[in-house]
């Protein structure tokens, strides 16, 4: 399933960069592909895409000043 459609991100390259990077703070990841750049309606549906797939607490995910 397509995350991005401006982009064509799909749900399997969320989580081929989500695996390969050691930080799963929401903001790099979505920044990493790309996601939100265009026209910013798949955001949320890509941010809820990676708690759902993360084994991170939701908190880490939420792009704050605390988060290094």
């Amino acid at each position: 399933m397509y995350i991005c459609i401006c982009k064509g991100i799909t749900e399997k390259q969320l989580q081929e960069v989500m695996t390969s990077r050691p930080s799963h703070n929401s903001k790099d990841i979505l920044k990493a592909l790309g996601i939100g750049s265009d026209c910013g309606t798949c955001v949320e549906d890509a941010i809820n895409s990676i708690l759902q797939k993360s084994s991170a607490a939701p908190m880490e995910l939420k792009d704050t000043p605390n988060n290094t």
